[in-house]
């Protein structure tokens, strides 16, 4: 594996504090490989307490380019966007397509070419994203059992599932999720997290934290985050009865700690730099690992455990399954207790012994170490990619049952592209959707006696470009004639070399109507808004209160509701016209009227952002 471009899928953020995900990052890029670091997508839905997650995700899609940004001369960071839905068909398919072009541009423009896949996650999006992107080697990192956070973890198990089965290699970090890997992948490989041996190196002396120097001694202490798994009434109990010692917790808290405010010893640090973890675990007397037992902390082989060691530290665990195992192999390591009287026991044992730190103890606890640091197992990680690398190199290809498969696949991928145009097609053409949304925008008004009829001869076409001012004309003489009013004002939406509003005069005029009754609006208004600011103040200085309003069917609904936001002190009445479609519910409209509505929405959401209704 020489110079190799790797993608990593991580479960994490590159901002969190110091995992896993950042070793193995690390060293592939001191190895002189290449690496693009995709942050955390998840594995299940936002919940209230991520809001400030997604605070700094937006931060850091902002201060980036598309989402990339270099940390390092090899380090690539990608923050995407995604739908936080990560079971839902839609948001996978989506997320999928998004941030796979996303991460094919990048390899693309930067010459990332022929890249090996890392991933920390086995969602079915990420599994998507793998498979459009057709990496050389697809590596599953099974570094935890991201089930035990989730409420109903059926969806995950599956998906992991085919992730054991679709991925070339399978590292585990546990037992247990070895075992379960083996069911379902052709290699698998115990990788359990090692220790930087160059960080946490028992013969270089640290200098003490100075936010420390003032506790009383001994110093019992923990080294990690604080989460749901962290046993809190254990820490309680060792509190009350070393009541004279200090217990010391370093690491972000990821849950409610606020019982330990009532006791003056116990001290939290919150998250340090990595790079001093080292001078602290110094300064422990007694070393913990408070975890609640479970089926899921059976999958847990704690980091810390080694760097523990290293700093030659007495270390007291809880009964975790890897820990039993790892106590196995190396006897005398570390104090394995099932419950806070046992726990209590073996700090008070080590305590109480004057050998616990001595150098020739201590110097033991730093040889296991040394048989589990990080180097060890990424050379174990590294052989493993290049044994399955040369047997994918050397496998016979059957190239026939490939491309069968890739035109079968984009038959498939057509058939369904057409299947949903059709669908599409029948939505939108065949069906009374397109009516339906045609008659939200008639009003049909019963007519009754008003001031004035105001009639607008040319709106509610997709193209001005109409004959509607003519039915606009025996509208307007229909309801002359009934009676409804004694004035009828005309205005037109566009100048014309003939004036559609005189040629209605001129057919007014011959159907009866008295000259002096009809009133032109000169100026031609560019839009509705302005040709009802306009009339209005013709009405204004008429006194006319109400009118019969005549217009296109389809523009009635955006006129009246501008003339309701622009001249709200007039009755305005909008009966059905010549045109006026049927109420009765019709299939299929024609593509002339369907484009009509369309503009007519889109002109009541444009003036509704312009405030003009």
């Amino acid at each position: 594996m020489n110079n190799q471009n790797v993608i990593i899928f991580s479960s994490i953020d590159w901002s969190t504090h110091w995992q896993i995900h950042h070793q193995l990052t690390t060293s592939l890029i001191n190895s002189g490989h290449k690496v693009l670091f995709i942050e955390n997508i998840g594995v299940r839905s936002p919940e209230l307490k991520d809001i400030s997650r997604m605070k700094v995700r937006i931060k850091s899609r902002i201060n980036s380019t598309y989402g990339f940004k270099n940390i390092g001369t090899d380090i690539t960071i990608h923050s995407p966007l995604f739908i936080p839905f990560p079971y839902n068909r839609l948001a996978i398919y989506l997320n999928s397509l998004v941030i796979s072009n996303s991460i094919k541009s990048f390899l693309d423009r930067a010459n990332f070419d022929n890249p090996i896949v890392i991933s920390f996650l086995p969602t079915p999006s990420i599994q998507g994203i793998i498979k459009r992107i057709s990496p050389s080697l697809v590596v599953y990192y099974c570094a935890d059992d991201m089930a035990r956070t989730l409420s109903n973890p059926s969806k995950l198990i599956f998906s992991e599932k085919k992730m054991f089965k679709i991925s070339d290699i399978t590292l585990s970090t546990s037992h247990k999720k070895y075992r379960e890997a083996e069911l379902y992948s052709e290699s698998v490989h115990f990788i359990p997290a090692g220790v930087d041996i160059e960080k946490f190196a028992f013969f270089s002396k640290q200098i003490s934290p100075k936010n420390i120097a003032l506790l009383n001694k001994p110093i019992i202490g923990y080294i990690g985050a604080i989460s749901e798994v962290f046993d809190k009434q254990l820490i309680i109990d060792l509190a009350n009865y070393f009541s004279d010692s200090s217990i010391l917790l370093v690491g972000p808290v990821f849950t409610d700690v606020s019982m330990f405010d009532k006791f003056n010893n116990i001290k939290l640090i919150g998250l340090v730099d990595h790079k001093a973890i080292a001078s602290y675990i110094q300064s422990f007397d007694v070393a913990l690992i408070p975890y609640l037992v479970n089926d899921f902390t059976d999958s847990v082989y704690p980091c810390k455990l080694n760097e523990y060691l290293a700093m030659g530290v007495p270390v007291v665990s809880s009964n975790l399954e890897e820990i039993r195992l790892f106590e196995n192999e190396y006897q005398g390591s570390v104090e394995i207790e099932k419950n806070s009287s046992d726990f209590i026991s073996s700090v008070k044992k080590i305590l109480n012994d004057p050998n616990a730190k001595s150098n020739i103890e201590s110097e033991k606890r730093v040889f296991i170490a040394n048989d589990n640091i990080w180097d060890k197992r990424f050379q174990k990680i590294i052989s493993a990619i290049d044994i399955s690398l040369e047997r994918n190199f050397n496998k016979p290809v059957d190239w026939k049952k490939h491309l069968n498969a890739f035109y079968k696949q984009r038959l498939i991928a057509r058939f369904k592209k057409i299947i949903i145009l059709f669908i599409i097609y029948l939505v939108t053409f065949q069906s009374p959707l397109a009516w339906y949304l045609g008659d939200k925008l008639i009003v049909r008004d019963l007519p009754k006696n008003a001031d004035a009829i105001v009639v607008f001869s040319g709106n509610g076409e997709a193209s001005y470009e109409n004959s509607s001012y003519q039915r606009r004309a025996l509208d307007a003489a229909r309801f002359y004639a009934e009676g409804y009013a004694p004035n009828i004002y005309l205005s037109s939406g566009i100048a014309q070399s003939i004036s559609e509003v005189k040629l209605i005069k001129l057919f007014l005029l011959s159907k009866g109507v008295p000259e002096e009754s009809i009133y032109v609006l000169d100026s031609y208004p560019n839009s509705t808004y302005q040709n009802i600011l306009m009339v209005k103040e013709m009405l204004n200085a008429n006194n006319v209160n109400s009118i019969l309003f005549i217009t296109s069917p389809y523009h009635s609904r955006r006129a009246l509701l501008t003339w309701e936001k622009n001249a709200p002190n007039l009755d305005i009445i909008s009966p059905s016209v010549v045109d006026t479609p049927s109420s009765e519910i019709l299939w299929g409209i024609g593509f002339d009227r369907m484009s009509i509505i369309l503009y007519e929405y889109l002109a009541i959401i444009h003036n509704w952002i312009k405030g003009r209704l």
